[in-house]
């Protein structure tokens, strides 16, 4: 994806500085989220707002799920509260908690206000676990995956995330609604089929951990 991005860059700068806005429009809209994410991170800020106005609509909440805290908070700030709220609209509540937890706080309460009560009764249980803790494992930032996606899409989704915890040995697996399945160990990762759904492939034996437990007494 790197070599891609690059790519992609210097054809959506190329665009841009020549003033094709449809022609850079039709760059960001062929791209996967995790990309325009990656591309927005790769521009310096001024520039940011102007490619996020040449995204799909319908892929800005991914989008902002994918940046580094930093980005997006930055973004957020400029492209301002009701953008946000427009472009987090029908997310998941664990991608909405990754999102929220580091923006600007009038803009996460504006967020949290537009939502129903209860799905920001939901979002604030999420929140209040602390980082490191299994319930704050319960959502993407934290390396957890849902059963319905390829082992191919958890080996992108991890060399993404960056490093894990010493000694992990395996990831949770999650329904919708953050409720604990079952784990994915990492060497049933690495020598099944990439094609493999999670859900063929995780251990649904393995016992709930407590809400409180710390990561490092979930990997022992």
């Amino acid at each position: 994806m790197e070599s891609a991005k690059k790519t992609d860059l210097g054809m959506l700068r190329e665009a841009l500085d020549d003033g094709r806005l449809d022609a850079a429009r039709t760059i960001v809209a062929e791209l996967h989220p995790a990309e325009v994410a990656l591309i927005l991170e790769s521009l310096p800020r001024e520039e940011r707002p102007v490619v996020w106005g040449l995204c799909d609509e319908e892929d800005e909440g991914g989008i902002l799920a994918e940046l580094n805290d930093e980005v997006r908070s930055r973004l957020a700030e400029d492209v301002g509260a009701e953008a946000v709220v427009a472009a987090t609209e029908g997310l998941e509540i664990d991608d909405l908690a990754d999102i929220v937890a580091d923006l600007p706080d009038e803009i996460s309460d504006r967020v949290k206000e537009s939502l129903s009560s209860a799905d920001r009764q939901q979002l604030e249980s999420v929140l209040s676990f602390p980082e490191d803790s299994a319930g704050g494992l319960m959502d993407p930032d934290t390396r957890s995956v849902r059963t319905d996606v390829t082992l191919e899409v958890v080996m992108r989704y991890l060399r993404r995330a960056g490093d894990l915890p010493d000694q992990t040995s395996a990831i949770f697996v999650v329904d919708r609604h953050d409720k604990y399945l079952g784990v994915l160990y990492f060497s049933r990762l690495v020598t099944h089929d990439e094609e493999s759904l999670v859900e063929d492939v995780m251990d649904d034996t393995v016992e709930p951990i407590n809400a409180n437990q710390t990561d490092v007494e979930v990997a022992t």
